[in-house]
C-alpha cells in the first residue's frame, strides 16, 4: 500500500465504501435499457436485435481488456488502470447524448465496455487483497450489492430523463464522475508485499478456474434477461412504456442489493448450498417472468431472480478465491469475468434461440425454457453436494 495515505484503513466505513463503489458502476452498461423501446422508433430502419445490443454490445470488448486488466494492474498500479477504465465509461457513457446515428453509439458503447474490462476484475482484487475470512466473504456479499445499487441508480435517471427524450437517458452515466473522484480522494495505490512477489509464478488456467467461469456465464443470462428484456416485456403485454420498466427493474435491483448485504450470515448458515439456493430463485424467477401479464406478477419475478445471483455468484467468487494465491487473484477474477461478460453479452441471442425449444407460451418463451434448464442445474448441483457430502 502506498505511504502517502497514512490515513487509509481498510477496516475503516468510508474507506470500505469507496472501496466497494467501484462495484455501482462496472455493471452498469445494461441500465440503458429503459430507453430501447425509444430508440427501436428513433430507429425504424434498424434490426430490432442491432437496436438491443447498444445495451449489450460493451461486454465484448470488456471480457477481451479484462483478460489484460490484471498486467496492467501490477505494470502500472491497480488505481491507475481502476480510474482509468471509469474515465473511459464516465465519457462513452455520455457521448451518446450527442449522438444520432446508430453506428456511432455502438462505437461509443465499445469505448464503454473497454473501460468495463479495465475495471471490472479489479473490482473484485481490491477486495481480495484488503480483506481475508469472514470479512472478506461479507465484503464480497457486499459488493455484489453495489452492482444493483449503481445500476438502480443509473437505471432509474435514465428513466427519469426519458421524459425528455431517448439521448437525454444517457445522462444518467454522469453517476460514474461522482465515483471515479471519490475512489481517486480516498483510496491509495496497493503495492504487492515482496514475499507476495518472490513467491509469484505463472498462472495457469485450470478446470478449477474454466467451470466456475461457465457456471457465472449461465448465471449472468439471466441477470441480462431482466436488464435488457423486461422492457419488451412490459410493451408487449402492454404493462406500461420505458419507464415503467425502469421502475420494474428497481425491483431486482432492490433484492439483489439486500441479499447481497446479507450474504454473509447466509452463507454462515448454509455454507455452499447458497449455490442451490441462488440456482433455485433463478430458476423459479425465470419461469414466472416468462408468464408474467401484469405489472405485479412480472414485479415479483424480477425480484426473485433478483435473489440468485448475490447467493451463487457471491459463493463461486469466494469459493475460487480460497483456492488461489493472492498473486493470481487477477488472473483467476479476470477468468471468472469473461464468463459473466460472455452470457450478458449474448444473453437476448441465447434466449431467442431457445424460444424454438419452448414446450409452452408466454411473452418471451425463450425465458421459460432457460428457466427449465435452471431448473435441471439445480437439482444437479444438490445431487453433486450431497455426494461429495456422503462421501
Amino acid at each position: 500500500m502506498s505511504n502517502k495515505n497514512k490515513t487509509w484503513d481498510p477496516k475503516k466505513v468510508s474507506h470500505r465504501f469507496w472501496i466497494l463503489a467501484v462495484s455501482l458502476v462496472i455493471t452498469s452498461g445494461t441500465a440503458i435499457s429503459p430507453a430501447l423501446p425509444a430508440m427501436h422508433e428513433a430507429f425504424m430502419d434498424y434490426p430490432t436485435t442491432l437496436i438491443d445490443m447498444v445495451a449489450t454490445v460493451q461486454q465484448i470488448p470488456a471480457f477481451i481488456v479484462l483478460l489484460f486488466s490484471s498486467r496492467l494492474a501490477n505494470r502500472f498500479g491497480i488505481k491507475r488502470i481502476v480510474l482509468s477504465g471509469m474515465l473511459l465509461m464516465a465519457i462513452a457513457g455520455v457521448a451518446p447524448v450527442m449522438m444520432d446515428n446508430i453506428w456511432l453509439i455502438l462505437l461509443a458503447r465499445i469505448v464503454f465496455g473497454i473501460g468495463i474490462g479495465m475495471t471490472n476484475s479489479l473490482a473484485i482484487t481490491l477486495v481480495n487483497l484488503y480483506y481475508e475470512g469472514d470479512d472478506q466473504a461479507q465484503m464480497l456479499g457486499n459488493r455484489s450489492a453495489f452492482e444493483p445499487i449503481g445500476v438502480c441508480a443509473i437505471n432509474l435517471l435514465a428513466g427519469f430523463l426519458l421524459n425528455i427524450n431517448w439521448q437525454a437517458a444517457f445522462l444518467a452515466y454522469g453517476f460514474i464522475f461522482i465515483v471515479l473522484l471519490g475512489f481517486w480522494k480516498v483510496v491509495p495505490e496497493y503495492h504487492m508485499p515482496k514475499q507476495e512477489k518472490k513467491k509469484k509464478a505463472k498462472s495457469k488456467l485450470s478446470w478449477k478456474i474454466i467451470w466456475p467461469a461457465l457456471f457465472c456465464g449461465f448465471l449472468t443470462i439471466g441477470m441480462a434477461i431482466v436488464n435488457v428484456l423486461t422492457p419488451s416485456v412490459v410493451v408487449m403485454n402492454d404493462i406500461g412504456d420505458g419507464t415503467t420498466a425502469s421502475l420494474i427493474i428497481t425491483g431486482y435491483t432492490i433484492a439483489s442489493m439486500l441479499m447481497g448485504f446479507l450474504f454473509g450470515a447466509a452463507f454462515k448458515a448454509f455454507k455452499q448450498y447458497v449455490l442451490v439456493a441462488g440456482l433455485l430463485c433463478m430458476s423459479v424467477g425465470t419461469i414466472l417472468m416468462n408468464f408474467a401479464t401484469d405489472i405485479w406478477s412480472l414485479s415479483l419475478a424480477v425480484g426473485i431472480i433478483g435473489l440468485a445471483y448475490p447467493l451463487a455468484g457471491t459463493y463461486i467468487f469466494d469459493m475460487v478465491d480460497s483456492h488461489v494465491a493472492k498473486s493470481e487473484d487477477g488472473l483467476a477474477n479476470s477468468i471468472l469475468l469473461v464468463g459473466c461478460n460472455v452470457g450478458t453479452a449474448f444473453a437476448p441471442a441465447i434466449v431467442s434461440c431457445l424460444e424454438g425449444f419452448a414446450p409452452f407460451s408466454g411473452s418471451q418463451p425463450g425465458i421459460g425454457v432457460y428457466g427449465l434448464i435452471t431448473a435441471v442445474l439445480t437439482v444437479l448441483t444438490l445431487a453433486v453436494l450431497l455426494l461429495k457430502k456422503k462421501s
